[in-house]
């Protein structure tokens, strides 16, 4: 029996789970995590874990399905920094191989590697000369191609092959390129990889690019107008994507740095009216002393200028992360209440109905036996929100019972919670309504 907190309310602590360098559940070959709701299995799961786990391949961002790569159906899953394709018929470790996201997203940009400038040289000092590309590796690029790779003998440290199986050969030469935050790096694009020197962060900084949320996502919206914007300070000591001017309920990832190692920060948001919410909390920074696209969800937020605090307990230091919620369009009015509920599918909701203050019980059926099932519920204004835990399926497939407490926060409307199983994607649903 669980009880889902479901809160339509700026989530505070949801939002610092997000900053734990792995906020994970692991059980045997199977990975999930707080920050996304997906998990990675199996084969995926371990090949994950081997060979750099976060920083090298970021949380994944599609659950795994059978999908057509170079004419073949395959199992395929996107990660924010790469894409594993399964291979079953290939011996370990090239049973699991990476997709070309360096190559994909420079033809999506209308940029064919061929066209690109090649090297001006074959040889130069501090570098390496790839002659199938025509292109030099240099500096602290080098020098983190060369600490990074996919690990096949076992042995500490990687040699030129394994490093090559990471990233793939240069597409391009280094050079200056306006990064997802609008700002400029030295960048060099790789045919599975693109690294971006930061040196906000330390002189020979290297991170890699989100190229799976790039190839995945849909063409961006365009930005608003500029003098809607000028009003908004910049950040100060962090970055913010996809700008700091959007609609609410756009997802927005911050980065923040200039920590001391290990140092233990604090939170808060500063609302356009003034509010600030905050926690007692303190998390971890990590050893790096910055931490990289920490998501945050906007749904709900009130139009103005909103603010993101980080500071260091013992430095003080301070990442402000600003941006403008604009006035949209404003939300359509609930269904009306004598609206027929839909019917449900395998689920039971008990009662069907009642005011603010209710608490509905919720079960789902038509699983695996012993399976995990995931739980979201969708609000009236079609925004959803997902359950922090997984249930568990009976041996007849019918899942745990979950409870949820409304209060004076929940719109009036038709809700709906589903539940799905996470190995067998099968689906209950069920409906109801929150009448004053």
């Amino acid at each position: 029996m669980r009880r889902l907190a479901m809160v339509l309310v700026p989530l505070i602590l949801a939002v610092l789970g997000g900053l734990l360098p792995v906020g994970s559940a692991q059980a045997q070959n199977r990975l999930c995590f707080t920050e996304v709701p997906y998990c990675i299995e199996g084969r995926f799961a371990e090949y994950w874990q081997q060979n750099g786990g976060l920083p090298v391949f970021g949380f994944p961002i599609t659950a795994a399905s059978q999908q057509t790569v170079e004419g073949r159906t395959v199992l395929v899953q996107v990660f924010e920094r790469n894409r594993f394709e399964l291979r079953p018929e290939n011996p370990r470790p090239y049973d699991v191989l990476l997709g070309r996201l360096g190559d994909d997203r420079l033809r999506q940009l209308g940029r064919p590697w061929q066209n690109e400038p090649k090297a001006a040289t074959n040889s130069q000092p501090g570098c390496v000369y790839f002659g199938e590309t025509q292109h030099l590796v240099c500096d602290s690029f080098l020098n983190y191609w060369r600490s990074n790779g996919l690990s096949f003998d076992g042995r500490p440290g990687f040699s030129s092959a394994e490093s090559l199986a990471l990233f793939g050969l240069p597409l391009t030469e280094a050079k200056i390129e306006t990064g997802s935050d609008g700002r400029p790096y030295l960048t060099q694009w790789f045919e599975r990889a693109r690294l971006e020197l930061h040196p906000e962060i330390g002189p020979t900084a290297v991170l890699l690019g989100l190229l799976g949320r790039e190839t995945l996502a849909p063409p961006a919206p365009q930005p608003p107008a500029a003098d809607q914007c000028n009003d908004v300070p910049d950040p100060r000591n962090g970055r913010i994507r996809p700008g700091k001017c959007i609609q609410a309920g756009t997802r927005i990832e911050v980065d923040v740095f200039g920590f001391q190692p290990n140092e233990e920060i604090g939170f808060w948001i500063n609302t356009p009216e003034g509010l600030i919410f905050g926690t007692v909390q303190t998390l971890n920074i990590g050893p790096s002393g910055a931490v990289n696209g920490v998501p945050f969800p906007t749904d709900r937020f009130t139009p103005g200028i909103w603010s993101l605090v980080f500071e260091g307990v013992s430095s003080r230091h301070q990442s402000v992360i600003y941006f403008k919620i604009l006035g949209g369009q404003p939300t359509p009015p609930p269904p009306a209440n004598n609206d027929p509920l839909p019917p449900n599918q395998n689920a039971t909701v008990t009662p069907s109905s009642g005011p603010r203050g209710t608490t509905f019980t919720f079960v789902g059926r038509g699983f695996q036996p012993g399976e995990n099932v995931g739980v979201y519920i969708t609000a009236p204004d079609q925004s959803v929100f997902g359950a922090p835990f997984q249930v568990a399926a009976d041996e007849r497939g019918v899942a745990e019972e979950v409870f949820l407490d409304t209060d004076s926060s929940f719109p009036v409307g038709v809700y709906a919670i589903t539940f799905e199983g996470v190995s067998s994607r099968n689906k209950a649903v069920g409906y109801f309504r929150i009448t004053q």
